[in-house]
């Protein structure tokens, strides 16, 4: 799996927006406006490249379409897409185990295990703001999301650090944001572990 981030706006043009609201000379930084969440945080822009990532991963983030507009990979035929046309693999297989190439019809198999059905991988663009960003964050991370999901969320953590360093310390679970809050149908207990209450506390003393 491959993450790539770019950056399309700079604080400059939020900090225009900050002093298209009062008479004055802004000095906003993006640490603090990522704190208060103030609108202006939403003209910070973002274009995340995600490529091989399972199918049911890409559907993950693309709920998240408030401030998100996603573009993935077509999983149509004609279009060169992702997607793999299972029944004709299958009808395959049993052709050629029906003529006695049964290394030909594992080989096809094997292959199916690693592109077939929710595991099909896809390529997804993420054009967003950092708003947006911070409220994927509490749900992607969270103990809900599938595994593969938090993996991917956390690479995306890492390279934003090498773009944005000052809001990677707001991309949180839920739990985190909320101040230990939990509201899942299904807690998963992390909010009162020994490593949620330090992440936790961790966070609550970026707004002391």
């Amino acid at each position: 799996m491959i993450v790539k981030i770019t950056k399309s706006t700079d604080t400059d043009l939020m900090r225009k927006a900050c002093e298209m609201t009062f008479l004055g000379k802004s000095k906003m930084t993006l640490g603090k406006m990522a704190m208060c969440e103030h609108s202006p945080l939403r003209t910070q822009m973002y274009w995340i490249e995600l490529y091989g990532i399972p199918l049911f991963c890409s559907t993950q983030f693309i709920r998240h379409h408030v401030g998100s507009q996603p573009f993935q990979l077509t999983c149509r035929p004609e279009r060169n897409g992702g997607c793999v046309h299972f029944q004709d693999r299958i009808d395959q297989v049993i052709d050629l185990i029906h003529d006695g190439n049964t290394q030909e019809a594992i080989n096809i198999l094997l292959w199916l295990q690693d592109n077939a059905d929710r595991y099909t991988k896809v390529n997804l663009g993420l054009c967003l703001n950092a708003q947006s960003l911070i409220n994927i964050a509490k749900d992607r991370l969270c103990s809900d999301a599938s595994h593969e999901t938090r993996e991917i969320f956390k690479q995306i953590k890492a390279e934003m650090g090498k773009v944005d360093p000052e809001l990677v310390p707001f991309l949180v679970r839920k739990c985190v944001y909320r101040g230990g809050i939990c509201n899942s149908l299904s807690p998963c207990g992390y909010n009162k572990s020994e490593a949620g209450k330090k992440e936790i506390e961790e966070y609550r003393t970026m707004f002391n």
